[in-house]
């Protein structure tokens, strides 16, 4: 493998193909499907918490959620901005395209856990009669 240049502490840098920074084709694609998998049971859970009389909390979204395609649109939208943000992050800093990723996982696990912890009561009531 031919050397390019040197990294920032002076060793020689050695190109890697499939890496952006520390962060890998197959780590992007990860992170983004888990990130997808969230948004849809944000999506799914939040519409069935309105479905049953409950209101949207976040007031940016409040208008979004009440149109089920449009919160999907706009989902898909954050979802395919994430991936060259966290990309060109992480060749600038590294570790900084995992952190991206990292910070939302948490935020829309919190999220989900929130509305399945609102939707469990009622699915309870409905099980047992």
């Amino acid at each position: 493998m031919k050397i390019s240049g040197t990294a920032r502490n002076g060793a020689p840098y050695l190109p890697v193909h499939g890496r952006y920074g520390e962060l890998t084709l197959l780590q992007v694609l990860i992170f983004t499907g888990v990130l997808a998998f969230l948004f849809l049971l944000d999506i799914t859970t939040t519409q069935a918490i309105l479905g049953m009389g409950g209101v949207e909390l976040n007031p940016l979204m409040a208008g979004v959620v009440t149109f089920p395609l449009l919160h999907v649109i706009i989902k898909c939208g954050i979802l395919l901005l994430v991936i060259p943000i966290a990309l060109i992050a992480e060749s600038k800093v590294r570790g900084a395209g995992v952190a991206l990723y990292a910070i939302l996982i948490v935020m829309y696990t919190a999220v989900t856990f929130n509305n399945i912890t609102v939707l469990l009561p009622h699915i309870v009531r409905v099980v047992t009669g």
